[in-house]
């Protein structure tokens, strides 16, 4: 898997029409994030790997955000990785202590999903409006007032 570090960037706006993105990822504790779960409540998930710094340190922030927003927010992270780095996935998860759902995806899996395009670059940000649309793209390390910002847009 070879997934490239990313430059931070500015987040981009996502056209909210259409219809909700359909994904699912199998989660560490073998349950499956699904887009119907996080339906009815904005959303972030977060593509990471676990050998990238800038994507451990979007991790903690994206976890320290859903600590303290209001109203609360569905976060979750995707590593992109292969299902036998499942244990190294687990390590990434329990030393971050990410109170939120870590699933895997590798690129194969993450490429026949059409739902999120092209996610080659790590961290990537996506944020998901209550009916399950992407609103907000994001490459690279974000700031927290920006996240909040990004989240209190998608509520609109």
């Amino acid at each position: 898997m070879s997934c490239s570090p990313a430059a931070p960037r500015a987040a981009e706006p996502v056209q909210r029409s259409g219809p909700p993105l359909e994904f699912a990822f199998g989660v560490l504790d073998g349950t499956v994030l699904t887009a119907e779960a996080l339906r009815g409540r904005v959303s972030a998930l977060l593509f990471v790997t676990t050998f990238d710094l800038p994507s451990q340190a979007s991790a903690r922030l994206l976890a320290e955000v859903q600590a303290r927003h209001v109203p609360r927010f569905n976060a979750a992270a995707v590593a992109l990785e292969s299902p036998e780095n499942a244990t190294l996935v687990g390590v990434f998860r329990d030393t971050l202590a990410l109170p939120y759902p870590v699933a895997l995806a590798d690129r194969v899996e993450l490429q026949s999903s059409s739902a999120f395009g092209a996610v080659d670059r790590v961290p990537t940000l996506i944020v998901l409006d209550r009916e399950g649309r992407a609103v907000r793209s994001h490459v690279g390390i974000f700031e927290t007032p920006a996240l909040v910002e990004w989240l209190r847009e998608a509520e609109r």
